[in-house]
């Protein structure tokens, strides 16, 4: 009875081989998941993306006085926001650093310009403001 139990276990994980195997041979980007990572230093770059492929967008802002990134309205409709956060503060008190972390994903062929705004959401924006633009290139 021990012999067929071994073999029936050696089975199921040749099995789970094969088709792991099978997986990243037929779907590429599932097995690789590891998205780009875009920082200030890419600003007025260009990034290339295929349809579904992924990015993070990484910026620095000090929410605690009021500053954060947006993403404007004219902003390129290609990628689409999936999922916003920001980053802990390394030591506590106002005034402190941290990065927001946008997840965008691709969702349509074309050229774009990805656009971001430095404000305090309460006032109004001005030509001085910081800004991030990012050609996208989705093929």
């Amino acid at each position: 009875m021990q012999p067929v139990r071994s073999l029936r276990r050696l089975d199921s994980v040749r099995w789970l081989f094969l088709s792991s195997l099978l997986v990243m041979v037929c779907f590429p980007r599932l097995a690789c998941a590891a998205d780009r990572v875009v920082t200030d230093a890419d600003k007025g770059g260009t990034i290339h993306l295929k349809i579904g492929e992924a990015f993070e967008l990484r910026l620095g802002a000090n929410p605690s006085t009021g500053y954060m990134w947006y993403l404007e309205k004219d902003s390129t409709p290609l990628v689409k926001l999936v999922h916003q956060t920001q980053t802990e503060a390394t030591e506590p008190g106002v005034g402190r650093p941290v990065f927001q972390v946008f997840k965008f994903e691709a969702k349509h062929f074309g050229e774009g310009v990805l656009r971001m705004h430095y404000v305090r959401s309460w006032e109004p924006p001005t030509p001085e403001d910081e800004k991030f633009d990012l050609r996208v290139v989705v093929e």
